[in-house]
C-alpha cells in the first residue's frame, strides 16, 4: 500500500487517481485544510486518514510499503502569512514523517520540493547540482527539508527529492492561482491577461499529469539509481510575457484576448532549470504541452464547473486568511458563551 501525505491536494488528487488505475492501494493522510471533495469520486477506494505532520502518528505507517510526501504549504504567499507553520510544516513535518518510516523499515520516500529553490539565476540553465539561492521562506523551508533527508539517506532508507517546476494542469482540488491556471481563467472570465514587473522573469513549468508520472516512475525505479538524488521536473522554460503570448495564441480561435503589460517593482525569482538528469537517469520525459493543457482547463470551465472565481476554495492563501479569521471568530463566540 502506498501512503499519500497531502493526497486530497491539487496534486494529490491526480495522483491517487493514476494510482488506483494502476492497481494500486492507497491511504491518503491529509489535514484536509481544504476539504476532500477533490477525492469525492474515489474516496470509497482509497483510506482517507485526517491528521497533520505536525503531530504524525506512526500508526499511519501500518501495512505501507512507499510513501510520496506531498504535505505542505505550498506557495509563498501562504509561507509568508504563517512563518512559523511553513517551518513547522515543510520542514520539521516533512522530517518527522521520513524519520517514522525509516524507523519502520519503509525504503521508499519520494519528497515533492521546488524548482524555486533555484531562486533568482538570470545566466543559463541551472542543474541540479547548483548552489542553492531561496528568495523565500517557502523554498527555504523546502531546502532544509531536502537537506534533511538527505542525512537520512543510508541503513536502507532511500529517499529521492523531485524540484518541481510551477505546475499547471485541470485537477478535481482546481487552484486558479498558478501562472498558467490564472491565465487561463482569465481569459474565460475577462478576455484580458495581466503580465507583471514587464514579464521579463523565467519560469520552469509543467502539467500536472507529468509531475505524477514522475513520482510513479520513482516508486518503481531502483534505489541505486535514485537514493539520496535530487531531479529537476520541467517541460519547458517560459518568461512570462512569452507565456501570456503563447496562450492567447493557442485560445485565439476561441476568443480574443488582449494583454496588459505592467511595469513596476522587479520579481525576486527568476530562473531556467534543466529536466535533463531525469531523463538520462530514469527515461522519463514530461509530454503534456500548455497548449493541451490550457483547452483541457476551458472545456471544464465551458461545462460551467469550477468557474466561481470568487470562491477563496481556489486560492492557496485567500483559503488560508479565511480559515484563520474563522478561527478568530469562533474564540470569540466561545468567549462570549
Amino acid at each position: 500500500m502506498i501512503l499519500v501525505t497531502g493526497g486530497a491536494g491539487y496534486i494529490g488528487c491526480i495522483l491517487v487517481r493514476r494510482l488506483l488505475t494502476l492497481g494500486r492501494k492507497v491511504r491518503v493522510y491529509d489535514k484536509l485544510y481544504f476539504d476532500k471533495n477533490g477525492l469525492s469520486e474515489i474516496e470509497d477506494r482509497i483510506e482517507l486518514v485526517q491528521g497533520d505532520v505536525r503531530d504524525f502518528d506512526d500508526r499511519v505507517l501500518d501495512g505501507i510499503t512507499s510513501v510520496i510526501h506531498l504535505g505542505s504549504l505550498s506557495n509563498d504567499p501562504t509561507a509568508e502569512f504563517n512563518p512559523e507553520a511553513n517551518n513547522e510544516i515543510n520542514y520539521l513535518g516533512t522530517i518527522n514523517v521520513a524519520e517514522a518510516c525509516k524507523k519502520r523499515g519503509i525504503r521508499r520516500f519520494i519528497f515533492a520540493s521546488t524548482c524555486a529553490i533555484t531562486g533568482f539565476h538570470v545566466d543559463g540553465i541551472i542543474t541540479e547540482d547548483a548552489r542553492p539561492n531561496p528568495q523565500s521562506e517557502y523554498a527555504l523551508s523546502k531546502l532544509k527539508a531536502e537537506e534533511g533527508l538527505k542525512t537520512l539517506a543510508r541503513d536502507g532508507f532511500c529517499p529521492v527529492i523531485l524540484r518541481q517546476g510551477t505546475v499547471y494542469g485541470f485537477s478535481p482540488r482546481m487552484r486558479w492561482d498558478l501562472v498558467v491556471n490564472t491565465f487561463v481563467k482569465d481569459i474565460y472570465d475577462k478576455g484580458r491577461l495581466t503580465v507583471y514587473h514587464g514579464g521579463d522573469m523565467w519560469r520552469p513549468l509543467i502539467d500536472i499529469k507529468d509531475v505524477v508520472e514522475a513520482y510513479i516512475v520513482c516508486l518503481d525505479a531502483p534505489s541505486q539509481k535514485i537514493c539520496g538524488e535530487v531531479f529537476h521536473l520541467v517541460y519547458q522554460n517560459f518568461r512570462i510575457l512569452e507565456l501570456a503570448y503563447r496562450i492567447k495564441e493557442i485560445m485565439r480561435e476561441i476568443k480574443h484576448v488582449e494583454i496588459d503589460i505592467l511595469y513596476g517593482t522587479t520579481e525576486y525569482r527568476s530562473y531556467r532549470v534543466s529536466g535533463e538528469k531525469i531523463e538520462k537517469v530514469l527515461g522519463f520525459k514530461p509530454r503534456v504541452s500548455i497548449e493541451e493543457s490550457a483547452k483541457e482547463m476551458y472545456r471544464y470551465l465551458l461545462l460551467g464547473k469550477y468557474a466561481d472565481f470568487n470562491n477563496p476554495i481556489f486560492y492557496n492563501i485567500e483559503w488560508m486568511k479565511l480559515l484563520v479569521d474563522m478561527e478568530a471568530r469562533l474564540r470569540r463566540i466561545g468567549r462570549v458563551f
